[in-house]
């Protein structure tokens, strides 16, 4: 169980619409990779609490030609003398839903905030946000307008309109107090924000700082709960591991180590982050941040396939994840639609990296056959080895099947799926456009010599499929607003996690009887994850680690 996102509603061996999802995971001992220097480190690892508080907009609107939606119109025009006792008990429920609302995001953790007060234009939210800190990042607030009222949103999958955004990277290397005005960097209009950050050395954390709040998930080594910290009030996924049911499978302490490692060091606004990692006598606990968006699986099935549009820019965000995990020669091997998550705002947030085979350079060569068989590499299948060449082959079969719908040698039959990767032609719908397909000809190229991104993910970049139209550096910084924004409420929303999980009372299982021994307990000194102190016990975890 290696993904914190288990227990949503498409499970990976879910059969809709003629596709049936299944993996076969054999993994190899893993090895970590050769640790940064200190200062490679320390570039981006912090520890501290971020206060945010947002008071208000000024010269908020929507974009050239975009029309305030009818049903907010409607409500701005109706007086309070007017409105029905149910309206106003609706109102009470969800007050002023009409203004425009927020998202306030660091670090990945996203919190939603209605408004107060003020009118379209110059809305009031009076709000402050804790954050804990544990590596640098940027800050990003974007106001919506809603596009139905409260009552009807189960009726519409979001797509909200944005009015106005504004990036800031906050200063993090000691403490700083700022109260300014902020102009917006995508639409217009400015935010009234006053940033609080103070560095704090953590102590090392216990369950018993969290409030558990939902079960999301269940594996064969634990479960994965909804927790809410409860100095910063942050909710996070806490994934927790028995100690001993890893300890008895051959490699599987190694794995979850250099797992732990891995997490630590990559810091990409398209990768699920580790923000804590902490353990007792029994369990491990891993705390990431809390992605409720929905699965890409759950969307794609949902709409049955994607335009141009929104497949490239999945896609490009994606390219910057592998690339990103390139670049710590980790190859990631499972790319696919269930391993995708889509935040509050509609970014991607890549998750579960249980498959990942680390200290992959960009001649070195692994044999291990494991992922899923839609997307399963013809190199893999002719036991050749293979390179980090093998992600982009994943890369071109999710692409196909956002663009059509289905993977492009899928077959119920897996042996004949197997063989048709193969061996048969790569075949478009007529409608598909020339760079879309020329682009995917590139990348499930058999030969992974000749394979588009065998050069680096700057080749695939290039490709005119991406290159004249995507900003690379606008997006890395999340500055592309995305082609779809899911239905999320809040950030405490667990309607895309499968109710058999959210219905189950969200408790920290005892453990009996495990007694490990002083000599399997050794094998998790480098678990622990403190930010402020990582550079200093590098050599501890990474030691560890390499098993």
């Amino acid at each position: 169980m290696s993904s914190w996102k288990l227990g949503s509603k498409k499970s990976k061996d879910t059969k809709e619409n003629g596709v049936s999802r299944s993996v076969t995971p054999i993994p190899s001992r893993p090895t970590t990779p050769k640790p940064p220097n200190g200062a490679d480190l320390q570039n981006h690892l912090r520890s501290g609490m971020l206060s945010i508080r947002i008071f208000s907009g000024r010269g908020l609107s929507l974009a050239p030609g975009v029309q305030v939606p009818d049903v907010i119109q409607k409500a701005l025009n109706t007086t309070p003398s007017r409105r029905s006792t149910s309206n106003r008990e609706s109102m009470q429920r969800k007050r002023n839903w009409w203004l425009p609302y927020i998202v306030l995001e660091f670090d990945n953790n996203q919190v939603l905030v209605d408004a107060i007060g003020g009118d379209l234009t110059n809305p009031v939210w009076n709000y402050r946000a804790d954050f804990d800190v544990s590596r640098t990042s940027n800050i990003a607030i974007s106001a919506y307008l809603r596009k139905t009222a409260p009552a009807n949103s189960q009726e519409d999958m979001g797509n909200d309109l944005l009015m106005a955004r504004v990036d800031l990277t906050p200063a993090l290397d000691g403490q700083h107090i700022l109260d300014l005005w902020y102009n917006a960097t995508a639409g217009s209009g400015s935010f009234h924000l006053k940033i609080d950050y103070r560095p704090i050395r953590n102590d090392t954390l216990t369950i018993d700082a969290f409030d558990l709040l939902k079960v999301i998930g269940k594996g064969s080594f634990g479960k994965v709960m909804q927790v809410r910290k409860k100095d910063t009030q942050r909710v996070y996924a806490l994934k927790t591991i028995r100690k001993a049911h890893i300890a008895s499978r051959p490699g599987e302490i190694t794995h979850i180590l250099a797992e732990r490692t891995v997490l630590a060091l990559v810091n990409n606004p398209f990768i699920v982050p580790l923000k804590f990692s902490f353990q007792n006598p029994d369990k491990l606990y891993l705390v990431m941040s809390f992605v409720n968006g929905g699965e890409l699986f759950y969307h794609l099935q949902r709409e049955g396939k994607f335009d141009q549009d929104r497949s490239r820019f999945y896609a490009a965000e994606l390219l910057c994840a592998l690339e990103h995990l390139h670049g710590f020669n980790v190859v990631y091997r499972d790319l696919k639609p269930e391993n995708i998550l889509l935040d509050y705002t509609g970014h991607i947030a890549l998750c579960d990296f249980g498959l990942c085979k680390l200290n992959m350079s960009e001649t070195e060569k692994t044999n291990t056959f494991c992922g899923t068989p839609e997307y399963i590499a013809p190199e893999l299948l002719e036991s050749q080895g293979y390179t980090k060449t093998v992600d982009w082959w994943t890369l071109g079969v999710l692409l196909y099947e956002m663009m059509t719908g289905l993977p492009p040698f899928y077959d119920e039959n897996v042996n004949t799926m197997y063989q048709r990767i193969l061996t048969d032609p790569l075949n478009f719908p007529q409608d598909m456009p020339s760079e879309a397909r020329n682009v995917m000809v590139g990348l499930l190229q058999r030969d992974p010599a000749r394979r588009l991104g065998a050069n680096g993910g700057e080749e695939i970049k290039r490709h005119p499929f991406f290159a004249k139209y995507i900003d690379w550096n606008r997006l890395l910084a999340k500055k592309i607003q995305p082609p779809f924004k899911p239905s999320v409420e809040s950030v405490l929303d667990v309607a895309n996690f499968d109710p058999d999980f959210t219905n189950e009372e969200a408790q920290d299982s005892v453990v009996e009887d495990s007694h490990l021994s002083e000599t399997v307990q050794d094998q998790f000194k480098g678990f622990t994850y403190n930010p402020a102190n990582e550079h200093l016990s590098e050599s501890v975890n990474y030691g560890h680690a390499m098993g």
